[in-house]
């Protein structure tokens, strides 16, 4: 928002204290040398201080201020600003006015005669510079008929650059407010934008983008209107504003990005569902074996999801996809009004080459709606792509937990047999009590089903019976 840095005020480098013979100091009429130093050194401070006056009236934040309908705390402050911009320009108006004066005295004639050097002295070191009574601030002014304020010229930069300073303290906490939140702001209505942009595209619709964009106006009103006042503390707003934004953008790219290629979409997500339903039949067979090998099994439950996940993968499909009246049940499946599940309609396998055209065609999409619901469409797809995935990992857990049976079998037969091994080695193979504990922990193993517990403990004894412990 700066488009000029200020300085610390008007009156800097201005030469301090009486030159000799002159300026502010009692005596005769300043020198003919002096008048011309002093013309100098006036012309150099008119010069700058117009300058920075013309700086001031050119900043952006200034001419905004100005043509903002501001309220609260800001219009107060501008207000007073603006009476002090005023006499700023009154006042360099009337200090261009007596300088000029002089420099046309002191250039009339070749050389300054006395009268000449006095009425100089007077403009450049007296109280030259008429103030109209009108041109005070009011706290100064009076009833009663006056003929107005009469300055030196270093009285009027005084004046001057209190004014200057008055009203650039106004423009620089407008513009810190400003140059802090309002990139923020910007960025959301960019987003926002973009996001109205992509939805035109599709001819969808999205009520959270309409509020989105309200709040983003809502938001420049405050800090256009009152900076100082309400908008102060709208930092927080703007943010959150920013990031729904932000996430708002996301999603109709996303939703862009499904239309161009919804039927490769379409048919990988049909490929995990049918992974999906192969790992649950995968489960459900070793479940099957488990229960025939393995005594008294603590099976982990098994999911079943496959079959309403195809439900929801078909209804993708469906005319004025999105959300149903009963709401999605808690296994994920979409469900009618009835609560019940909804009859699946159309294909449940993936999309061919001819249903790409299909989602591509003149009719906008699946269910020839014109390329409406394509938002909804694509989170349907992204959270039937998530629990796709989750299901996935489930069954595969169901399937290494049941797995885990049977290679605890097998473990503990192989430890079995190498404990029969080191007993043949140590010349303990004949031994009746150890084959009594070999024959018993052999038996548990090798029926169906195998009680776990009680194998593991024969084959744990006869390990301790081996090494010289008690079975």
């Amino acid at each position: 928002m700066k488009n000029h840095t200020f300085h610390g005020g008007l009156a800097h480098g201005k030469v301090r204290g009486p030159l000799t013979g002159s300026p502010g100091a009692a005596g005769p009429p300043m020198s003919a040398e002096g008048v011309q130093h002093a013309l100098r050194v006036r012309r150099e401070e008119r010069d700058r201080i117009s300058g920075d006056v013309l700086d001031l009236d050119a900043h952006t934040v200034f001419r905004l201020l100005g043509g903002s309908a501001l309220h609260g705390e800001t219009a107060r402050r501008w207000a007073d600003a603006e009476r002090r911009a005023a006499l700023l320009w009154t006042l360099l108006d009337a200090y261009r006015e007596v300088l000029d004066r002089a420099e046309r005295i002191a250039g009339s004639r070749r050389r300054l005669g006395a009268a000449e050097l006095a009425e100089l002295t007077g403009l450049l070191t007296g109280p030259a510079v008429r103030l109209a009574p009108e041109a005070r601030p009011v706290e100064r002014r009076s009833l009663l008929a006056s003929p107005g304020e009469r300055l030196t010229l270093d009285g009027a930069v005084a004046a001057m650059d209190a004014a200057f300073r008055d009203v650039t303290a106004l423009v620089a906490d407008v513009d810190a407010v400003w140059s802090a939140v309002l990139p923020g702001l910007d960025t959301a209505a960019a987003a926002a934008a973009a996001a109205r942009g992509l939805l035109r595209g599709l001819g969808d619709g999205d009520p959270e983008l309409d509020a989105c964009e309200r709040e983003i106006e809502r938001l420049r009103g405050e800090l256009r209107g009152d900076p100082l006042g309400s908008g102060r503390g709208q930092a927080g707003a703007v943010e959150r504003t920013a990031a729904t934004a932000g996430r708002l953008r996301e999603r109709a790219e996303r939703a862009t990005a499904l239309r161009r290629g919804y039927g490769a979409h379409r048919e990988a997500l049909g490929l995990l569902v049918g992974r999906v339903a192969e790992a649950e039949e995968e489960a459900r067979r070793t479940r099957d074996l488990v229960l025939v090998k393995i005594a008294s099994p603590a099976l982990p439950a098994l999911p079943c999801l496959a079959p309403l996940l195809r439900d929801r993968l078909t209804a993708l499909d469906r005319p004025g996809t999105g959300p149903r009246t009963g709401g999605p049940d808690p296994a994920g499946g979409a469900r009618g009004p009835d609560g019940g599940p909804e009859a699946s309609e159309g294909r449940s396998e993936g999309l061919s080459e001819g249903s790409d055209r299909h989602s591509e065609d003149s009719a906008g999409g699946p269910g020839g709606e014109g390329g409406r619901r394509w938002l909804a469409r694509a989170e349907l797809l992204a959270g039937l792509e998530r629990d796709a995935e989750q299901a996935l990992r489930q069954a595969e857990r169901a399937i290494a937990e049941l797995r885990e049976l049977l290679a605890r079998r097998d473990e503990l037969r192989g430890r079995l047999e190498a404990f029969r091994a080191k007993a043949v080695r140590l010349g303990r193979a004949e031994d009746p009590v150890l084959d009594r504990l070999h024959r018993q922990a052999y038996d548990l193993l090798r029926t169906a089903p195998c009680d776990l517990r009680r194998a593991t403990v024969a084959v744990t004894g006869y390990r301790r019976a081996i090494e010289g412990g008690a079975p």
